[in-house]
């Protein structure tokens, strides 16, 4: 029964089957599980447990030794907390380890897991750390974490894992928050490394000790990262960095470094920045530099770990985009976010290309045909090329008219278009995606530059010569062409189909597209034209079969514009064409639009209102929905069609005015002679019923 107190034998060698067969049906009980977990842990039943193990060690029973493992497997399967606090005391974890040692299944040398948690020459202290409770915090973590990766690796379940694993993450909360606030134990830790007189290998372990820390704050929220490191800025933890981006024999030492660093990066590049530009204005071009160390590292071991994290951090430094921040930490990525276009970043950025494009560059700049036969034949290594290619690319997207300046100035486009002829494809792939990169940003500047210099041409053989292989690089170069038709970009289709319209022969569907895409911006760029008339301000009117039907919203920008025009001003805000329409009235053009079409009096047929931008296809949008707003519209317009055709014959020109939300219909006729600079306001006082009622749905 559940509401029973549980009780267990004592071992004994008589008793473990019984033992055994007590605890594994505990398990199926939350009620029975808890009274056998305060059971074993009140009566230090894992003590007589461990007395018994070591008897029958002596004796070499093996069965015993197995039905032991067993019991300690469905006690730590009880997945209790508490009882994992209790496991992993010095005293206890120990004989844990040692009657985990016999299993059947997977069985391991005897004395494996104890000698290593009795091996006490692994634990370290760079700095001594006086807390006794965070001194047991750190081998408790340890313990957890041994039991978790070899141990119980046979044994663990969905529930096991979660539990340990919330052990290990408040213990490792309660180790930084100790650290982050002990000062005087930073102070100690960082004037290792500004002592010169201090041993290297003492050195080595404060950058080990702070990448150990950095591993312990992965798993914490950002708020409390980005305050760990900005305590570390403050006693110096950037002289880690740069102790071991200068260990040259090292590849340990470099790679945790630039480890850590990249953390930073992650959640704070502000504070790597400023401290970058604080070094720039103490001293001139210092070799141990950060950021001088940063860029020799993408230079060095190309394809080593060290150099790919250099290549992350450099690019890392160079976004301008906020980095992203988890949702515990939705006020931090807030105040990154405000910091990333502030001054601090643009000092950073004007430092960068004053100071080390160029020279960052230099590789890519002064590219030769010398130089890519050696990378063609594999003397030289391609992965910087790749790199430098993708760092120019997000300069070009991220970095705006300082990019833009140093691309035109240096004239490094012709050397990444070199590479289009590389023998390797992922250098190609990498200099089609920084002209993609330029052109993407619809920045006429770059067209024209590329046009002048002809830097369509390599693109243009290399998309002729994988058209028929159906790989990547024939896919990146369609989408290439593919994108300048999409969006119309004047310049380069004229370029394109008036300059390589015979090589593009062999790939006509590709050059037909750009064909129609010419063509089609020449028709809107001649429709507009024509649309507009000789002043630009002709009355728009549809045949409506019986009626002259005028818009509205039209009219009244164009009344706007005439009363401008003769007060001698201009519309310099209009944004919506030469009648001064706003989006809104999308609605009304598509219908004048349509109605150009033929109207046939059976009724109901649905009529497609077509709406015509310059640079969107035609859409359609199916008109057989009654609404009273669009019926309000039409009335009004044969209401002022049938006005005008009544008014006396006069050289003025009907307008209605909109102003506000007017409940009925006011009818402006201007006075016959236009350049007086005055009009006379005529209110109706005829306006029938129906007027009213069509005034009110248009309004």
């Amino acid at each position: 029964m559940e509401s029973e107190q549980v009780a267990i034998p004592s071992p004994s060698m008589d008793t473990l089957s019984e033992i055994g067969c007590i605890i594994a049906e505990a398990g199926q009980s939350s009620i029975l599980r808890d009274k056998l977990v305060a059971l074993i842990i009140d009566s230090d039943y894992i003590g007589q447990l461990q007395e018994l193990h070591e008897v029958c060690e002596d004796l070499d029973a093996t069965e015993a030794l197995h039905v032991i493992y067993d019991i300690v497997k469905h006690i730590i399967l009880l997945n209790s907390s508490s009882l994992f606090e209790h496991i992993i005391r010095e005293d206890i974890i120990v004989g844990i380890a040692a009657m985990l040692e016999y299993d059947p299944d997977h069985p391991v040398e005897r004395g494996t897991f104890r000698d290593f948690l009795r091996d006490s020459s692994r634990y370290k202290q760079v700095v001594p750390i006086k807390d006794p409770v965070v001194q047991e915090k750190i081998h408790q973590t340890f313990r957890l974490q041994y039991l978790k990766d070899a141990v119980l690796l046979h044994i663990l379940d969905d529930g096991t894992l979660p539990v340990i694993n919330t052990l290990i993450f408040f213990n490792h909360a309660q180790i930084v928050s100790h650290i982050q606030g002990n000062h005087a134990l930073l102070a100690d830790l960082f004037s290792i490394l500004e002592d010169p007189s201090a041993d290297e290998s003492k050195k080595r372990d404060v950058v080990l000790f702070v990448h150990q820390l950095g591993n312990l704050a992965r798993n914490l929220p950002g708020t409390y990262k980005i305050g760990l490191y900005r305590t570390l800025s403050q006693h110096g933890i950037f002289l880690a960095f740069e102790y071991a981006l200068q260990a040259k024999h090292d590849s340990e030492l470099q790679s945790a470094g630039v480890d850590i660093l990249l953390s930073i990066l992650e959640h704070d590049r502000a504070l790597v920045r400023l401290y970058i530009l604080e070094q720039a204005h103490s001293q001139q071009n210092s070799a141990s530099d950060l950021f001088q160390l940063l860029l020799a590292g993408t230079k060095k071991h190309i394809g080593s770990n060290y150099q790919v994290l250099c290549c992350e951090i450099v690019r890392a430094l160079l976004e301008t985009v906020p980095p992203s921040v988890d949702v515990l930490s939705q006020q931090v990525e807030i105040i990154t976010a405000t910091s990333e276009g502030g001054k601090d970043t643009e000092d950073f950025l004007a430092l960068f290309y004053n100071s080390y494009a160029p020279r960052m560059m230099a590789p890519l700049i002064c590219l030769s045909p010398q130089t890519m036969a050696l990378v063609d034949a594999g003397k030289k290594d391609s992965g910087l090329l790749m790199f430098l290619c993708e760092t120019l690319s997000t300069m070009v997207r991220r970095h705006g008219y300082r990019a833009r300046s140093f691309v035109f100035s240096s004239n490094i486009s012709k050397s990444v278009c070199m590479l289009l002829a590389a023998k390797h494809g992922h250098l190609k792939l990498a200099a089609l995606r920084f002209i993609r990169s330029c052109i993407g940003l619809h920045d006429e500047a770059y067209n024209k530059y590329f046009i002048s210099n002809r830097l369509f041409d390599p693109i243009v053989a290399l998309y002729v010569e994988s058209r028929s292989r159906d790989n990547l690089i024939a896919s990146a170069c369609r989408e290439f062409f593919n994108f300048i038709a999409i969006c119309q970009i004047p310049s380069l289709l004229a370029h394109i189909v008036g300059t390589f319209a015979k090589a593009l022969e062999r790939a006509p569907k590709t050059l037909e597209h750009l064909r129609q895409a010419y063509n089609q911006y020449l028709e809107n760029m001649e429709r507009a034209k024509n649309g507009a008339g000789g002043d630009g301000l002709a009355t728009p009117t549809v045949d409506t079969g019986k009626r002259s039907a005028v818009s509205v919203n039209m009219l009244t920008g164009r009344e706007n514009s005439i009363s401008g025009l003769l007060n001698g001003q201009t519309n310099n805000n209009s944004t919506s064409g030469p009648w001064g329409c706003s989006i809104a009235d999308e609605m009304e053009d598509a219908y004048l639009e349509s109605s150009n079409e033929e109207v046939t009096t059976e009724a109901p047929t649905t009529l497609p209102l077509t709406i015509l931008t310059n640079r969107s296809p035609v859409a359609e949008i199916d008109d057989t929905i009654q609404s009273p707003e669009i019926d309000g519209l039409q009335n009004c317009l044969d209401i002022y069609s049938d006005a005008e055709n009544n008014a006396p014959a006069q050289s003025g020109i009907a307008v209605i005015e909109e102003s506000g939300m007017p409940s009925n219909l006011a009818m402006y006729h201007t006075t016959s002679h236009a350049h007086n600079n005055h009009s006379e306001n005529i209110s109706s006082d005829n306006t029938s019923a129906a007027e009213s009622k069509a005034a009110q749905h248009v309004y």
